[in-house]
């Protein structure tokens, strides 16, 4: 009798097992079918939103769905990193992920989440940090500014996204390098930021290239540097603030990727990275990004992702040992 009930526990675990394999099939097939969240990090007008936007267009045509575009800005990004925490792995709610709500704000912050508490599903794009100035500053070179920083009884007032992003910490550590004070005025997103450099009311920024540069390109700004080891493809013509005479090795690159909620059904992060690698293939969205200031980056499966991830939180946690904005 014990064996026959065995048999019969046996014979039914074998059928929810096949059941479930025929479910994540077709539960692929019919995705998505409805509207899907996309959620961005920052407000409206910044450098993520702008690359969220195109990217929500690009995914609604491969999808036959609407992609609707959710700003939830605030914490350096990680009030939209927790509301993902809390989503149905259905699908249904993504995220534009950056570097800086998913690997550097998270332990400053104390968000209880780090990248690896996500679905990947794909890099998107890379960009890079630049040091721009009100026209009328002093500086108009790395140079210029350390020795203006250095004379200067009182530090030097940069605006930055967020209290724990790359951006402000990449000011910080262009000050350390140059010798000289700098402190951050903290804005929630890219937009005033610019509003307040261009009416002068903040001299410096540290600020994603993509935002900055059509006011760089118009003269209402002038950029002093590119906060990287290479210089920008986007916009070749700027220096980056390693090739001055003192700072060496200050970086603080960009980027962009596409994450969902952990546990997430492998068949439909399979229908996303698909679509997404369709998008990465088209000479027109790659074109419009460029000229935007962002490099689409080339692609590569979930996995291969999820590796890159993994890689930015080594690489980023001794710069949050040793740096902190002020």
């Amino acid at each position: 009798m014990a064996l026959f009930k065995h048999a019969q526990r046996l014979r039914a675990s074998l059928l929810l097992a096949c059941a479930a394999a025929c479910v994540l099939p077709a539960f692929a097939q019919i995705y998505p079918d409805k509207p899907i969240t996309l959620i961005v990090p920052y407000p409206p007008g910044a450098a993520v939103d702008r690359v969220a936007r195109g990217l929500s267009l690009e995914l609604g045509k491969r999808l036959g769905q609407s992609v609707i575009v959710d700003n939830v800005a605030g914490a350096s990004g990680t009030v939209a990193g927790k509301r993902m925490l809390r989503t149905q792995p259905d699908g249904y709610t993504l995220m534009i992920g950056t570097v800086n709500e998913l690997v550097v704000a998270p332990p400053v912050m104390k968000a209880g989440y780090t990248a690896r508490d996500f679905t990947p599903i794909a890099k998107i794009s890379n960009n890079s940090t630049v040091l721009v100035a009100h026209p009328g500053f002093a500086a108009n070179n790395v140079d210029e500014l350390i020795e203006l920083g250095r004379k200067s009884r009182e530090p030097l007032l940069s605006g930055a996204t967020g209290t724990a992003t790359m951006q402000t910490f990449g000011g910080t550590m262009l000050a350390n390098a140059g010798g000289f004070k700098m402190t951050h005025v903290v804005y929630k997103g890219g937009s005033p930021l610019l509003n307040d450099l261009v009416a002068g009311q903040v001299q410096l920024g540290t600020i994603a290239l993509t935002s900055a540069l059509p006011f760089i390109r118009d003269g209402k700004l002038k950029a002093i540097g590119i906060l990287s080891m290479h210089r920008d493809p986007t916009a070749a013509n700027i220096p980056t603030v390693n090739e001055g005479k003192t700072v060496k090795n200050v970086q603080a690159d960009l980027w962009t990727g596409l994450i969902g909620p952990a546990h997430m059904p492998p068949a439909v992060v399979a229908r996303l990275s698909s679509a997404v690698r369709e998008i990465m293939a088209s000479a027109s969205y790659r074109e419009a990004e460029f000229k935007s200031g962002s490099v689409v980056a080339d692609f590569a499966e979930p996995a291969a992702f999820g590796k890159f991830l993994a890689q930015e939180e080594e690489r980023v946690r001794p710069l949050l040992a040793n740096v902190k904005p002020e």
